[in-house]
C-alpha cells in the first residue's frame, strides 16, 4: 500500500490493520555511496554534457583529421554507476537494500507502465518471489525495471555517442564490464550486453586481471592476489560468444568483434600465454584486438603489465611483432565473410532478472566440449527474426536449433514466439527447469503443451547427444574431444576451419568426420583443401583416409586452420610437400636421428637491459633459473652438427620456455614463442658441418616480481628437454 498521500508535516498518519507489517521508506538522491562525480549514463541531457564537455572539443580542434588520423573514440568500461562497484559482480537486481539507478525518464517510463500501482511495484524490485505461488509480481518488476534502465543506457549513453561519432566521420568502439556476469547487471556492469553496446560500431569485451587461464575452465580459481575468486566458466565458454554473436547480428558492425587483450596478467605472461589467449579468442569468433599495453614510463611501472617495450627491459618485445603478424593473418581469415554456427542461444538476461535461471556459459560449455559451435541471441532481436523451412535466420546466418536456458519464467511474448516458431519447424530445446510462460501481470501459465512437436526439454549431460541426434554437428571425432574447439568461417571463395587444442598437456590425436556445412557448403573434396599454418606463413598437405575422414594433430595450446577452396595457386608447393612425405614414408629405413646432447652445447647469456653475452661454464642445458632464479633475459645456446647430404630436416627443441629463435649456419630458421618448438631446416644446411643456433629469451617474471603475478606460476628458463634433428 503507498502511504505517500498520508504524510504530513513529516508525519504518516495510517490506520494500521492486524498482523505484522513493514514500512519503507524509497527516495532518491544525489549523494549515494556510490562512485562520485560519476556521470549519470542512463540520463540524455548528462551524457548530452558530457559530449559537450569532452568530444566537442575534440573535434574542434582535430577536425581536419577525424576519419584519417583519428579513427574514432574508444569507452573503456562505463557503467551503470548508480552505486559503483559497492556489490561487486552480485549486483543484480533483487539484492536486499541494493541501490538502484534513476533518472527523470525511468521515472516517466515507469510511471507509464505501471499507473497506480508505481509505488507498490517500486517496493517488489526488493522482495524475492513466491516460489510456491503461480504468481511472479517481483519477478515482472524487476525484469521491466532492469530493461528500461538497459535500454535508456544503450540510448542515451552508447548510442547518443556513437550516433555523434558516426555524425562527425569516425568510428565508437570500446566495451563494458563483462565479468562475473555484469555483463547482465547493473552496477559496474551496464545491465544489458546487447542494449550496452548496440549504438557501437564493433562489439567488444576485454581479458584482464587472468580471468582466462589455460586449464582452468571448469572450477573457482584466484584472481590477482588471491583476494577474490573467478569461475572459468563464463570466460572460457560465453565471454568470446557475446562479442562474436552481436557482431555478427548487427549490420552497423561489419563483423567486427574486438578485444582489449593481455592486460593485469602480471610479467609472468609471456608471448607463450599471449598466444594462447589470442588464439582461445580467434577460435572463438574474435578477429579486432587492443593489445594491453605499451607504456612509456619509467621501469619499472607497476600499472597492469605486462608492458611490450618497458623502456628497452622486456626481452621478448622484439618478438612481439611475430605475434602480432600472427594475429593479423588469423584476424583476416575470419573478417568479410560469413561464420557458421550449429546452434543458437537465447541471452538469457530476463530470466534471470525475474528470478532462478541457467546462465549461458553453462550451456555454451556442453556445445563447444562437443564441437557444437553457437550464437546468442538477445530477446528483443530474436522477435524480429523468420523462421524459413525449419531454420532461424538472421542476416546471412541461420540454424535449425534455438536452445532456451532452463528457468522460473519467460515472457508470454517469448513464449508465443516459441511456439509459432515450432510451429514453422524450428527445433526448440530447454536445457533444464521448463520455464513458466509470465503475462503482464505476474501470472505464471503453463505454455509448452501447445507446441506439438519440436519442442525437447533434457538436462545439461544430455544436450549434446540431443543435438547429435538432430544432425547438428558439422564435424565428428572419432572419440570425445574436450578441449578441442573449432570456428568455420566462409568466404566467397571457401571456407576456413579454425582448429584449437585448449589443453596445455595432452595432445589431440584424432580424425574429423565431416558433415554438409549449414550455409550450402559444397561437397568436401580432399583435393580442394590444405592446411593454412599461419604462424609460418605456409600451406601443407592434408591427410585424408579412404572415408574422406581428416587426420588431425594438435599438441597442447596448437592451433591449426583448415582451408578449403581453390588450391590452385599453392599446387606446386603442396606437390612439393606431398611428394617429401611420400619419400620420407618410402625411405623409412634411410632417415636418421640426431639427439643433441646436453654437453654438446655452449651457453651464453645476456641480462636484460645489457648487450654483453656471458659464458657459462656449468649450465648446459635445463631450467637455468633453478640456480639463477633471477635471471631475465637472453639464453643463447651454440652446436655444431655434422650431416651427410639430406632432402629435409626438421629440427625439435622439445621443452622450451618460451620464447625460441633458431639460426643455422647464420641464416634465420625462425621464431617459435609456443609448442611445437619444430623448424624445418633442410634448406639451410649442407653436408658437413653445420652451425645452429638457439636463443631462447624468458620473461621478466624471475626478476620482477610484480603484485599481479602473484597467483600465477613462474615457469622454467631455457632448453629443458633432449633436442633432435630427424633428416632423410
Amino acid at each position: 500500500k503507498d502511504l505517500t498521500s498520508q504524510v504530513s508535516d513529516g508525519r504518516v498518519f495510517v490506520d494500521v490493520p492486524n498482523g505484522l507489517w513493514c514500512v519503507n521508506v524509497i527516495k532518491t538522491t544525489r549523494k549515494g555511496t556510490g562512485r562520485k562525480n560519476y556521470i549519470n549514463t542512463i540520463d540524455h541531457d548528462a551524457v548530452r554534457y558530457f559530449i559537450d564537455q569532452i568530444y566537442e572539443p575534440h573535434y574542434a580542434h582535430y577536425k581536419d583529421d577525424f576519419g584519417k588520423t583519428f579513427a574514432g573514440f574508444f569507452s573503456d568500461e562505463p557503467e551503470i554507476g548508480s552505486f559503483g562497484g559497492e556489490y561487486g559482480h552480485d549486483a543484480n537486481i533483487g539484492k536486499f537494500n541494493m541501490k538502484m539507478p534513476w533518472s527523470q525518464t525511468l521515472h516517466e517510463r515507469l510511471k507509464e507502465l505501471w499507473g497506480s500501482e508505481f509505488a507498490e511495484n517500486l517496493m517488489a524490485l526488493w522482495t524475492t518471489p513466491d516460489r510456491n505461488s503461480n504468481e511472479n509480481k517481483s519477478g515482472l518488476c524487476r525484469m521491466q525495471f532492469a530493461d528500461i534502465a538497459a535500454r535508456l543506457y544503450g540510448e542515451n549513453f552508447c548510442e547518443q555517442i556513437g550516433d555523434w561519432c558516426r555524425q562527425h566521420g569516425v568510428e565508437y568502439i570500446g566495451h563494458v564490464i563483462e565479468d562475473g556476469g555484469m555483463h547482465a547487471h547493473m552496477g559496474i556492469g551496464a545491465g544489458h550486453y546487447f542494449h550496452a553496446l548496440w549504438g557501437q560500431d564493433m562489439a567488444g569485451i576485454d581479458v584482464v586481471l587472468q580471468q582466462i587461464r589455460p586449464g582452468l575452465d571448469d572450477c573457482k580459481f584466484h584472481s590477482v592476489g588471491g583476494n577474490l575468486g573467478y569461475h572459468g566458466e563464463l570466460y572460457h565458454y560465453a565471454l568470446a560468444k557475446l562479442a562474436a554473436s552481436l557482431a555478427h547480428m548487427d549490420s552497423k558492425k561489419k563483423g567486427r568483434a574486438l578485444c582489449e587483450v593481455f592486460g593485469a596478467y602480471g610479467w609472468a605472461e609471456g608471448l607463450k600465454l599471449m598466444k594462447w589467449l589470442l588464439d582461445h579468442m580467434l577460435v572463438n569468433g574474435i578477429n579486432y584486438f587492443v593489445p594491453h599495453a605499451f607504456s612509456m614510463k619509467d621501469f619499472p611501472d607497476p600499472d597492469c603489465p605486462p608492458h611490450f617495450y618497458a623502456r628497452g627491459m622486456n626481452p621478448q618485445f622484439p618478438y612481439f611483432k611475430n605475434l602480432m603478424e600472427y594475429c593479423n593473418r588469423v584476424s583476416h581469415l575470419i573478417s568479410n565473410g560469413v561464420h557458421i554456427p550449429a546452434v543458437a542461444v537465447v541471452y538469457p538476461a530476463e530470466q534471470e532478472w525475474a528470478g532462478e535461471y541457467l546462465p549461458v556459459e553453462a550451456i555454451g560449455k556442453q556445445l563447444l566440449r562437443n564441437q557444437i559451435d553457437y550464437e546468442i541471441l538477445p530477446t528483443d532481436v530474436l522477435l524480429t527474426m523468420t523462421v524459413v523451412e525449419g531454420k532461424l535466420k538472421w542476416e546471412n546466418e541461420q540454424v535449425p536449433v534455438l536452445i532456451l536456458s532452463g528457468s522460473r519464467c519467460i515472457t508470454k511474448m517469448l513464449a508465443d514466439w516459441l511456439c509459432k516458431a515450432a510451429e514453422k519447424g524450428l527445433k526448440i530445446v530447454v536445457v533444464g527447469q521448463k520455464p513458466l510462460a509470465m503475462d503482464n501481470n505476474g501470472i505464471l501459465r503453463e505454455w509448452t503443451s501447445q507446441i506439438k512437436d519440436n519442442l525437447t526439454i533434457c538436462e545439461q549431460e544430455d544436450l549434446a547427444d540431443i543435438l547429435y541426434s538432430f544432425g547438428v554437428d558439422e564435424i565428428k571425432t572419432k572419440k570425445y574431444e574436450p578441449w578441442l574447439r573449432y570456428y568455420h568461417y566462409k568466404h566467397q571463395n571457401g571456407e576456413f576451419w579454425l582448429f584449437m587444442n585448449q589443453s596445455e598437456t595432452e595432445e589431440i590425436n584424432t580424425s574429423l568426420c565431416f558433415e554438409d556445412g549449414m550455409m550450402d557448403s559444397h561437397k568436401i573434396d580432399k583435393e580442394c583443401s590444405c592446411w593454412y599454418q599461419a604462424w609460418e606463413n605456409t600451406v601443407e598437405p592434408c591427410e585424408w583416409d579412404e572415408n574422406n575422414d581428416l587426420s588431425l594433430q594438435l599438441v597442447p595450446g596448437e592451433m591449426k586452420v583448415l582451408y578449403m577452396g581453390d588450391c590452385t595457386p599453392y599446387a606446386k608447393i603442396l606437390a612439393e610437400k606431398q611428394e617429401i612425405m611420400k619419400l620420407k614414408k618410402a625411405t623409412d629405413s634411410q632417415t636418421g636421428k640426431i639427439e643433441i646432447v646436453p654437453d654438446a652445447w655452449k651457453l651464453w647469456i645476456k641480462d636484460t637491459g645489457t648487450e654483453k653475452y656471458v659464458l657459462q661454464e656449468r649450465e648446459k642445458t635445463g631450467d637455468f633459473c633453478r640456480k639463477h632464479p633471477y635471471f631475465c633475459g637472453v639464453m643463447r645456446y651454440e652446436t655444431t652438427v655434422f650431416l651427410p647430404k639430406i632432402k629435409s630436416c626438421e629440427l625439435n627443441l622439445g621443452e622450451v620456455y618460451e620464447t625460441a629463435h633458431v639460426l643455422v649456419n647464420e641464416k634465420e630458421a625462425g621464431v617459435r614463442v609456443a609448442l611445437p618448438y619444430s623448424f624445418e631446416i633442410g634448406k639451410l644446411l649442407h653436408e658437413g658441418e653445420n652451425r645452429i643456433i638457439v636463443e631462447v629469451v624468458n620473461t621478466l617474471a624471475n626478476r620482477q616480481r610484480d603484485f599481479f603475478s602473484m597467483t600465477m606460476p613462474i615457469e622454467p628458463s631455457g632448453l629443458i628437454g633432449a633436442v633432435t634433428l630427424d633428416y632423410f
